[in-house]
């Protein structure tokens, strides 16, 4: 979606007639019913890229596009992009312009100290430049048909070059390899540079092939994905595994674009292997050279499945990031309309919903189903920790109705992979929180899961940390404890989950807590942990979850509150008064909610669960639940 597009001539005069930034508002409204915070600096910005245009004197017909959006969700916007021709080829000339005037150095790869919001970590400009690039030449079939050159740059008019100048320090290096940086004393460099690329008319409409190419993986990002699974025991298929995934490979790979939908559910619990099953799937329609996302909801999810692909390559991660989308994207994509995306696999799809923050949408299954194909949902109903999490069977089902979709027979896993292999300790899990009675009342098996409850939650904590010889233990708790929006920035010293002498800070907003060397010294929630596992983990249960008469409870009161996974009960609860059978529906979806979330947080482990609980009761409940196993071991 490009919100606006003239030729160099009309834009220089937009600008010097004080109109661009109206022109902006009104395509912005007209096309997305919103307009971007970041509105107040346009005039300034371009402003400034059009007083180097200017001196560059290119063709009156170069062309330049402003708020070119490489996704529905705007989450890639290119800044501005010029089309011309060099005298030999068409070009793309992509400029990320900042109005910065100090940056600095931080910690992570590719990133940089801002002044965005008085001081975070941001991505190196070139890097966004870069990636925006990166992005177009991994789809885009057509600009490569086309020979249509791509170049990237990043203009921060307002910084001063200081010697040494830290954007272009070594670490940097290979960024500035791809992507030109020019600061404010380079305007002279900046203009030459715009001369040299796209000095005349261009002889192809390269915003139409942009907007209307025909998308396919290039053979080198396949090639890359391909790589990135060799070897990796993150992603390798055991035992009834990769029993199911052939199973469904031999029902979804011959199936080619049709003109009616296809849809295809698979079902599994915690640790039946969807996500692994998921990415292998990804691997192998891209090498059929179809296009295809995976989608799903939880942005830590993604994050740590890029990085267990990526494995410290760099490139790598950028190749995950281009195809590991938020299920936020696709609200006004419609395959019919537009093909585009031949398939989407969408993990974590109980975690889809019909209304979030940001979200313009208002059904995401029915998004999913309707901009694409084929589209493959991973679900587990059991799995929904939140009040708007929306995905179910019954959804998937009613969406592929409505866009007369065929929906297959549903695939289901069974064997568990994870806590040791035991199916039977999620079952005693269900018994033990009072999710459902199950047959494990007192034993799951084998015994070989270890789980302890501890009454000191310091103790608790040495006994977790010195399992993280390898740092794969963590450590996470539910939402009875404050969740603040700022001051989690990495290294703080800010004890936000206390804990009976035990004060640690939730995870830091920078970097992957899942992976981070120093993870074992965060608390995670449901939403950094959820479809993630780890050898050894620790969590803390708070007063949300109490026993009391005999009965496991949720108490949404006591809920921390800044927790918004309940979001909505309250008002859902009055509207149901007077009818008690209608308010009797919420408490239990409350209670269900709560219950769901402890038991992923509690299923998250390979081989054994510390626990402590704030409330006495339910402590002494495991206890005796455990006790309960103890002797039937004897």
């Amino acid at each position: 979606m490009i919100i606006y597009n003239e030729t160099s001539a009309q834009f220089l005069d937009d600008v010097f007639h004080n109109c661009l930034k109206q022109r902006l508002v009104d395509s912005f409204r007209t096309m997305t019913n919103s307009v971007p915070a970041d509105q107040s600096v346009w005039d300034y910005e371009y402003g400034r890229l059009a007083s180097v245009l200017q001196n560059a004197k290119v063709d009156p017909e170069v062309e330049v596009a402003i708020e070119y959006h490489l996704s529905a969700a705007g989450r890639w916007r290119i800044d501005a992009l010029i089309s011309g021709n060099d005298g030999q080829q068409d070009n793309g000339l992509i400029i990320e312009l900042k109005a910065w005037d100090k940056v600095g150095f931080t910690d992570g790869e590719g990133l940089v100290w801002s002044p965005l919001q008085g001081g975070k970590a941001c991505e190196h400009p070139a890097l966004q430049a870069k990636k925006y690039k990166d992005m177009i030449l991994r789809f885009n079939e057509d600009i490569h048909k086309e020979e249509i050159g791509l170049h990237s740059s990043a203009y921060l008019f307002n910084l001063h070059r200081r010697e040494p100048e830290p954007l272009e320090a070594e670490r940097y290096q290979s960024i500035l390899k791809e992507a030109r940086l020019f600061l404010a004393n380079d305007a002279e460099k900046f203009r030459d540079y715009i001369k040299a690329v796209v000095p005349k008319k261009p002889k192809k409409d390269l915003f139409h092939i942009l907007e209307n190419g025909k998308l396919r993986p290039a053979a080198e990002l396949i090639r890359r994905v391909s790589s990135m699974l060799e070897g990796n025991d993150e992603f390798l298929l055991i035992d009834e595994q990769s029993v199911a995934y052939e199973q469904i490979r031999f029902h979804l790979l011959p199936t080619k674009a049709k003109a009616i939908r296809q849809v295809f559910i698979v079902e599994g619990g915690p640790g039946t292997g969807k996500s692994v099953i998921a990415v292998r799937l990804l691997a192998e329609i891209l090498k059929q050279k179809r296009m295809v996302l995976f989608v799903a909801p939880n942005r830590a999810f993604r994050e740590t499945l890029v990085e267990q692909l990526a494995r410290g390559n760099y490139g790598y991660r950028e190749d995950g990031e281009a195809l590991f989308r938020s299920s936020w994207s696709f609200y006004d994509e419609d395959y019919d309309k537009v093909n585009r995306y031949q398939v989407l696999i969408i993990d974590e799809a109980h975690r889809l919903k019909n209304s979030a923050h940001m979200y313009k949408g208002k059904n995401m299954v029915e998004d999913m189903v309707r901009a694409s194909n084929i589209s493959v949902f991973f679900i587990d109903e059991t799995q929904r920790v939140q009040w708007n999490d929306n995905g179910s069977i019954a959804e998937i089902r009613k969406a592929a109705e409505k866009f007369g979709a065929t929906c297959h027979t549903t695939f289901k896993l069974s064997a568990q992979f994870r806590c040791n292999g035991s199916e039977a300790y999620l079952n005693w899990l269900d018994d033990v929180l009072q999710i459902r009675e199950t047959a494990n009342f007192d034993s799951w098996g084998n015994l070989q899961y270890e789980f302890r409850v501890f009454d000191d939650a310091s103790e608790f904590y040495e006994a977790l940390n010195s399992r993280n010889n390898e740092n794969k233990a963590r450590l996470v708790a539910g939402y009875s404890w404050e969740w603040p929006t700022e001051g989690r920035g990495r290294g703080t010293t800010a004890a936000h989950v206390k804990a009976d002498g035990l004060a640690l800070p939730w995870n830091f907003d920078t970097g992957n807590w899942a992976t981070a060397t120093d993870g074992i010294t965060q608390v995670g929630c449901v939403h950094t942990s959820q479809g993630l596992e780890f050898d050894w983990l620790g969590v803390l249960i708070g007063n949300d979850l109490i026993m009391r008469d005999g009965k496991v409870t949720g108490d949404p009161e006591r809920r921390a509150k800044t927790d918004a996974s309940l979001k909505g009960w309250k008002k859902d609860f009055k509207s149901a008064a007077g009818n008690l059978q209608l308010q009797q529906g919420v408490r239990d979806r409350v209670d269900s909610i709560i219950k769901s979330t402890y038991k992923v947080l509690l299923s998250r482990g390979r081989r054994g669960c510390f626990v402590w609980c704030a409330d006495l009761n339910l402590r002494d409940h495991f206890k005796k639940r455990l006790a309960l196993m103890d002797r039937k071991s004897k």
